[in-house]
């Protein structure tokens, strides 16, 4: 029967794969899947060698302490592909890690397909040419990320972004707030901090001065706050004013006039419904400090980078306080024709997202590719 490894290495990475071997199964369900993921993953049938739950990492310090551990994941990885012979290698994001498995499987002459690959085109940009050396093939969720591998010679196909399948509701912004416990007939500001604790940890105080500063000026306002999965609501400071929610992501943001999001997926997660925002974002000072020297990128928002200029606010490091925040929030709070402004700007960017169903079309990529 043909077998299929497949290494993500964090959260994210997990989903993603998770969705694409549910895929796999569907089209082809005597295939043999396993490798390196998580939880999801193994619910998809795959045959897990190694949890990710001790991969995912934050900060310099973490990255470094971790790297023994990885190594002899990956060594045994390798062994795994040399002894077993996969039909095919999919990798799932995860940089470094899954650009060493790449060169492996590739000398042994097992194809390899690589589903969302490493962002070289926002730093370290010579990994597109390793990457189309040791791949069959490139599955990009980016349009322009395609055309950056497409030209530095790999076999790339854009399938769509695969939140296009998941980040939608059916719910109007009235129903959502009735649905959440808000009033209707008063304006919403949502908060999104991030997904983890230390990202929270920086950002959170800062959006909570902003709301004590929209309180001032606006009364009326209400403020909702959906947690990220992980976050534990005992760890958060008092929030008296903010009403925290769990698992309802996406009926915050159809309430919410206006979100302060940090930097990452949740902006795309907006884009797709259509949600005015200000993208924040603050690290430790030596983290930025080399992510500065590293990454040659003028924008970070991906709205703004898909759309090639600053479409929606972004404060970043040291921008990140209320006295930078608040104002503009106000204004656009304030301000619905600049709010419309910007969700004409982000339809234009959801519709370069591609069309849904990115999760199928990667399966029947990899199935097009096994031997």
């Amino acid at each position: 029967m043909p077998t299929i490894m497949i290494s993500a290495g964090e959260p994210s990475g997990d989903l993603q794969a998770s969705r694409v071997a549910a895929e796999l199964r569907e089209l082809a369900p005597d295939l043999i899947l396993f490798g390196m993921g998580g939880d999801l993953m193994e619910e998809a049938g795959v045959e897990l060698i190694y949890h990710i739950r001790d991969s995912a990492v934050m900060g310099i310090g973490e990255v470094f302490t971790a790297i023994p551990a990885f190594l002899k994941k990956r060594k045994h990885l390798k062994h795994l592909i040399r002894v077993k012979r996969p039909d095919a290698v999919v990798l799932v994001d995860f940089g470094d890690f899954n650009m060493a498995l790449a060169r492996f499987a590739h000398r042994l002459g097992i194809p390899v397909i690589y589903y969302i690959p490493p962002k070289a085109w926002a730093w370290r940009p010579s990994r597109a040419k390793k990457i189309a050396k040791t791949t069959t093939a490139v599955a990009s969720i980016f349009p322009f990320a395609a055309e950056f591998y497409r030209e530095a010679g790999a076999n790339v196909e854009f399938v769509g972004h695969p939140l296009l399948d998941f980040a939608r509701t059916d719910l109007s912004c009235a129903a959502a707030r009735r649905a959440l416990g808000l009033s209707e007939d008063y304006p919403v500001l949502g908060l999104m901090p991030g997904s983890r604790r230390r990202e929270v940890e920086r950002i959170l105080p800062v959006m909570l001065e902003v709301t004590d500063q929209i309180g001032q000026a606006v009364p009326d306002c209400q403020f909702v706050l959906p947690l990220a999965p992980g976050i534990d609501p005992t760890t958060l400071p008092e929030m008296p004013s903010v009403k925290a929610v769990e698992g309802r992501v996406y009926e915050a943001m159809r309430a919410s006039d206006l979100m302060l999001i940090a930097s990452g997926t949740a902006t795309l997660e907006a884009t797709c419904l259509g949600t005015p925002m200000i993208v924040v974002y603050k690290m430790s000072r030596l983290s930025w400090h080399i992510l500065r020297a590293l990454v040659k990128m003028e924008l970070s928002g991906l709205p703004n980078v898909i759309a090639g200029r600053e479409i929606v606010p972004e404060l970043l490091q040291d921008q990140v306080t209320a006295e930078r925040i608040g104002p503009i929030a106000l204004e656009l709070l304030q301000n619905s024709k600049k709010r419309e402004a910007q969700q004409e700007t982000l339809r234009w960017v959801y519709d370069q997202l591609g069309e849904p169903g990115a999760a199928k079309r990667t399966a029947q990529l990899i199935l097009r590719h096994i031997k």
